[in-house]
């Protein structure tokens, strides 16, 4: 429907009182004349009225109305007129005898064309698409309700006596009758099972009680015939009038509405009320008749038949429906594949040893970020047909999770891992271009569900080790998942606990030694044993995810001491480096974290850098994303170990870094040859040209501290000058600008 303005929502409103209007003047000459002569033409004039109003209705909304909702509305206006000029040749024959007159046949013929032009109307109303099956339902949703209501409908007019001063009359008014009762039980099958299409359903429920109106001028004739001025087409034509106009405010507003309670999960609910109503009407003859006629015996069968077989199709549907949903919840909808939970059930299933290997693309997420999401379902179809052809016949492929596959091959299969690896060496053709993408596999042999969990060990394994290989499981992969199970559990208590402590190990300006930075690192000490090293719990936090909690505390605590060094010693205070894991930096939160901590203790952010490594941002993506956003926070970025990742020179053009701090295999090798010192050399030039500061990692010799100033260093870090301290023994080393080897 178009916008509807103002004077619409009025003219719509206007037009509901004016067929209200017709129904209480109706009803007032109706009363009148009970107790004082009234002319046989008086109810007359309104019943035009509501008919002229009908017509006004139908057009008002075809203004508002496009397509073939217009084209609804426009038929049903052409019913509607033709209704008026029944109505007007009843009037004037009426008006001709000087009584209430029976109508002609034009007149009838006008009613029964405005009730064909309504049936038409219906008819030709599109309804909503349907598969077969939905289709099949349908018909026998209308077949039901349509036995139901001829039982019904015939039942009535039997009982009801017909006029016997004219055989024509009788014959007119049973045609229109049924005629009309056919429309209203059309209108109710097009709202309630076929659905309304493209015209406002309760529109259409307000036009559904018409159908009655003629069969109630049938009913309600014999009680109102010793007053002589009342019409019983013209005592229902106003309320018709009025239905119309409701029907037609209703489409005009098209105000959203709840689902009907008799329409739940696109069950419709009229098939099951007629059949309640028939069934209701055949016990109430029954049980004053003491038997069924043929007639509505007969019906009554025709009607139990038709209800079997709609069940009958309703629980073809359901066990068509329950396999679809088991199809679905075994299936992956992208590639077809067998998902995570039928790989599962055929290893639990099988009691023939087999190879089982899971496999994961190497960086899909970052390809996925860069290609979008429908060439990234590309390149997973494409990786799952070339794993299909790598594995061969009788091999099982499933897509457990995302980017992750996993292949199950009875009997024994030597290499299997390393021809998956192999197969994927070759570029994978998606949408018309190369992609190469390589993948990590993890493999295990054997028998029983395990092999799952097998498999994925040695997967994990495998990816830590680096990309494009393979691993095979062995039982120590075992015995380090159980450690690191047990790990992660000590990792939660610490956190809660507060086992944790930051000490900060200071980074010197050369040559004189004073203290320009820390670098903030973590110690665990267990109240029950040991200090557990960074080595042991930090790949296990990393694994487990534990370091987002981990990291945050860090920040937090960092945050603190910075602020109170800033507090303390103003300018002179040091920059506090605070390391952020691969992991962390896929995290979008983090950024957020950091800022808000940085407020809460009132830290200049120029006193802090986040320490990186270069590994964690080799691919790009939302690790990327991350450093620009710590960056736009006023904090420094440091590239930590550099030299030792991957395409370092490319990411000083693409990583906002201010900081290169320089791994410690290169320190090593100072003051022996040439070629030994020359990438220490050459990378404190390109820091100097580019404008990063250059700090040199692991200074362990004063000799290496001399060598350093000499190749161009200003800042170093190590145990020559400091050991790492925790924050109260950092403010005596501040004010002590100096170092030696003894401290």
């Amino acid at each position: 429907m178009p916008h509807v303005t103002r004077a619409g929502r009025a003219a719509a409103g206007a037009v509901v009182l004016l067929a209200l209007g017709w129904v209480v003047l109706s009803a007032v000459l109706v009363v009148t004349g009970m107790s004082r002569p009234e002319p046989g033409w008086s109810l007359w004039p309104a019943a035009i009225g509501a008919t002229a109003t009908a017509v006004l209705s139908c057009l008002l909304t075809a203004v508002y109305g496009t397509g073939p909702a217009r084209t609804f509305w426009l038929r049903l206006a052409a019913g509607a007129g033709a209704l008026t000029v029944g109505a007007i040749c009843h009037a004037a024959r009426t008006y001709a005898v000087g009584h209430v007159a029976p109508m002609d046949a034009p007149t009838a013929g006008f009613y029964i064309a405005a009730v064909a032009g309504a049936i038409v109307s219906l008819l030709l109303l599109p309804g909503q698409p349907r598969g077969w099956r939905a289709l099949v339902a349908m018909y026998l949703d209308v077949a039901i309700v349509g036995v139901a209501a001829a039982i019904v409908v015939s039942h009535i007019l039997w009982i009801t006596p017909l006029p016997a001063n004219s055989r024509n009359l009788a014959a007119g008014l049973l045609g229109i009758a049924v005629t009309c009762a056919c429309t209203g039980i059309l209108a109710v099958i097009k709202v309630g099972i076929t659905g309304a299409g493209p015209v406002h359903g309760p529109s259409l429920w307000y036009l559904t009680p018409i159908g009655v109106f003629a069969p109630l001028t049938w009913v309600i004739y014999p009680h109102v015939q010793r007053w002589p001025h009342i019409s019983v087409t013209a005592l229902v034509l106003p309320w018709l009038g009025l239905l119309f106009a409701l029907a037609a405010r209703s489409q005009i507003l098209a105000r959203p509405v709840r689902a009907r309670r008799t329409r739940m999960r696109g069950i419709s609910g009229v098939p099951y009320a007629a059949v309640a109503i028939t069934g209701a009407m055949l016990l109430t003859v029954t049980l004053r008749t003491g038997f069924l006629s043929p007639g509505l015996a007969g019906g009554a069968v025709v009607l139990m038949v038709l209800v079997m077989v709609r069940q009958l199709a309703a629980l073809t549907d359901n066990a068509v429906l329950l396999d679809r949903l088991d199809e679905h919840a075994h299936r992956d909808d992208l590639t077809g594949l067998p998902n995570r939970r039928l790989f599962g059930t055929t290893l639990q299933r099988s009691t023939a040893p087999s190879v089982v290997a899971v496999c994961d693309l190497d960086g899909f997420s970052t390809l996925n970020d860069r290609l979008g999401d429908e060439k990234g379902d590309a390149l997973l179809r494409a990786a799952a047909d070339r794993l299909r052809e790598a594995a061969g016949d009788g091999a099982v492929v499933a897509r457990l999770l995302g980017d992750e596959f996993g292949i199950m091959v009875p009997g024994e299969r030597a290499g299997l891992a390393a021809d998956l690896v192999q197969a994927f060496r070759t570029p994978l053709r998606v949408e018309g271009h190369d992609l190469l993408v390589t993948v990590t596999a993890g493999v295990a042999g054997g028998v029983g569900g395990d092999l799952l969990r097998r498999a994925e060990l040695a997967l994990k394994t495998a990816q830590r080790a680096g990309r494009n290989r393979w691993q095979e499981h062995t039982p120590e992969m075992d015995h380090t998942a159980r450690h690191d199970a047990d790990m992660a559990a000590a990792l939660r208590r610490g956190l809660e606990r507060g086992e944790f402590r930051l000490f900060y190990q200071p980074i010197v300006e050369l040559p004189g030694g004073r203290i320009t930075g820390v670098e903030a690192l973590v110690r665990w000490l267990p109240a029950d044993g040991p200090m557990v090293s960074p080595a042991a719990f930090i790949p296990v936090a990393e694994h487990t995810g534990l370091i987002l909690d981990l990291g945050l505390w860090i920040i937090e605590t960092a945050c603190a001491d910075a602020a109170a060094w800033q507090r303390r010693h103003g300018d002179d205070a040091p920059r506090v480096n605070i390391n952020v894991s691969a992991r962390q930096l896929l995290d979008p939160e983090l950024p957020g974290h950091l800022a808000a901590a940085m407020a809460r203790h009132g830290v200049n952010p120029a006193g802090i850098t986040c320490e990186i490594t270069e590994t964690a941002v080799f691919d790009g993506g939302a690790a990327l994303a991350t450093v620009r956003e710590l960056r736009d926070l006023g904090v420094g970025v440091a590239l930590d170990d550099f030299g030792t990742g991957q395409s370092s020179l490319t990411l000083l053009r693409t990583c906002p870094v201010t900081t290169l701090k320089v791994d410690k295999s290169f320190i090593d090798e100072l003051n022996g040859t040439a070629e030994q010192e020359a990438i220490a050399s050459s990378l404190s030039t390109i820091a100097r040209t580019m404008g990063l500061r250059a700090v040199a990692e692991g200074v362990e010799t004063r000799e290496q501290a001399d060598r350093l100033e000499a190749l161009g260093y200003r800042y170093a870090q190590g145990f020559y000058f400091f050991k790492p301290a925790p924050a109260t023994e950092i403010d005596d080393k501040i004010i002590s600008s100096t170092y030696s080897p003894s401290r």
